[in-house]
């Protein structure tokens, strides 16, 4: 783990998991919501029966909540920070992170203003040290 939890965050992360019972493995707080990174195949339970937790926690918190499921590695990692959109292909070297992606997925994969992939940029560099995510048309 190359990155530290600020006393807020710790508090977010106990929080969280009182409330919907998933472990999270990162909290990162930012001005309008908070992404909480949680355990690999906890996602559903983090969620809750119709979104019943991130409701309570964007009401709780009074910000809104992103649920990103961790990986096994870099590339599960990608994978999953960039859905709902279909990732077809991750190539990892020197610090960059290729990811193929169909045309028509694009603009989901970058999100509005680039949100999407800036996120999925930060908490790579976080995890992974991963500095670079260029997107390459399939």
């Amino acid at each position: 783990m190359s990155y530290s939890l600020d006393q807020k965050s710790m508090g977010f992360i106990s929080y969280f998991e009182n409330i919907s019972g998933a472990q999270v493995d990162d909290c990162v707080p930012e001005d309008d919501r908070i992404i909480f990174i949680v355990k690999k195949g906890q996602a559903g339970l983090a969620i809750g029966k119709k979104g019943a937790n991130i409701k309570k926690a964007e009401r709780d918190l009074k910000k809104g909540i992103e649920i990103i499921e961790n990986g096994d590695n870099p590339e599960e990692f990608i994978k999953n920070a960039l859905a709902p959109a279909e990732v077809q292909e991750v190539t990892i070297s020197e610090g960059r992170a290729m990811v193929k992606i169909d045309a028509s997925q694009r603009g989901m994969a970058i999100g509005k203003g680039g949100s999407k992939i800036d996120r999925c940029r930060k908490l790579l560099q976080r995890h992974f040290s991963i500095d670079e995510v260029i997107l390459t048309k399939m």
